[in-house]
């Protein structure tokens, strides 16, 4: 019989897999979210007058801080819309 061990059971990564394994990834996320800020910009948002701008600014300021459950965090400030 194969063996049934579910993932749960499994070793987790180490940080610094976790880091090579997303590295890339959140790279590329993470620069298309500045590109995206840069285009509001160049098109003369307001932020101050844009209060979904003004949002993802607070979200993005939540993405790099170094408080836990900052995915928790993200989801609860933008179901305030």
């Amino acid at each position: 019989m194969p063996n049934c061990q579910s993932k749960s059971m499994q070793p987790g990564k180490t940080g610094s897999e976790l880091l090579e394994m997303y590295y890339h990834d959140v790279r590329s996320h993470l620069l298309e979210a500045a590109a995206a800020f840069d285009r509001f910009e160049r098109a003369g948002l307001d932020p101050d007058q844009q209060p979904r701008l003004q949002k993802l600014r607070q979200v993005a300021a939540i993405v790099c801080d170094q408080k836990p459950n900052r995915a928790q965090r993200f989801l609860e400030a933008l179901s305030d819309d």
